[in-house]
C-alpha cells in the first residue's frame, strides 16, 4: 500500500510571488515523514521518548512547478533505503489531481541517542528495524 499526506497551502507559506516560498517544502517533507513513520507503527514521540532521535543528514530538492496559495499538495514519501543505523526516502509533491508533479525530494536520516551518538538501530531496537524494513517494501500497519 502506497502512502500519502495531503495537505493544504497556507498564506503564511507564500512569498511576494504567490507561491510556496522553498523554505517550507522541508516542513512538508517532515510533516509527510512523521505521519508515514507512524503509519508504520514508528511514532515519531515514540522515538523520542526511547532516548532516540532522526536528524536530517542530507535534503536535497528539485523545484518543477509552483505551488500556491489555497491548493491541496499530495505528498507521497517512499522510503528507499533502510541500513542498520540510517534511512533514506524519496518524495513526490504532486497537485490534488495528482497530475502534476509540484516538487522532486530526498531525505536522509541516521539514529543518534540523547548524547548523539550513532545508533544501530537493527541492534538496539530490532523490531523498529523490521518495521522500517517492511515499510521499505510497501508494507504499512
Amino acid at each position: 500500500m502506497k502512502f500519502s499526506y495531503k495537505r493544504q497551502v497556507n498564506y503564511y507559506e507564500t512569498d511576494k510571488m504567490g507561491v510556496v516560498h522553498h523554505s517550507n517544502y522541508a516542513r512538508y517533507l517532515e510533516e509527510s515523514r512523521i505521519e508515514m513513520l507512524k503509519q508504520c507503527g514508528i511514532p515519531y514521540d515514540m522515538l523520542e521518548e526511547m532516548g532516540y532521535m532522526i536528524p536530517v543528514l542530507d535534503l536535497q530538492c528539485k523545484f518543477k512547478e509552483p505551488a500556491r496559495f489555497g491548493e491541496t499538495l499530495i505528498i507521497v514519501p517512499k522510503l528507499e533505503r533502510v541500513t542498520s543505523a540510517r534511512f533514506c526516502l524519496s518524495y513526490v509533491i504532486y497537485d490534488e489531481t495528482m497530475q502534476h508533479v509540484k516538487h522532486l525530494a530526498e531525505t536522509s536520516h541516521c539514529f543518534l541517542d540523547k548524547n548523539f551518538n550513532l545508533v544501530s538501530i537493527k541492534k538496539q531496537e530490532p523490531e523498529i528495524y523490521e518495521r522500517l524494513l517492511a515499510a521499505q517494501g510497501g508494507q504499512y500497519a
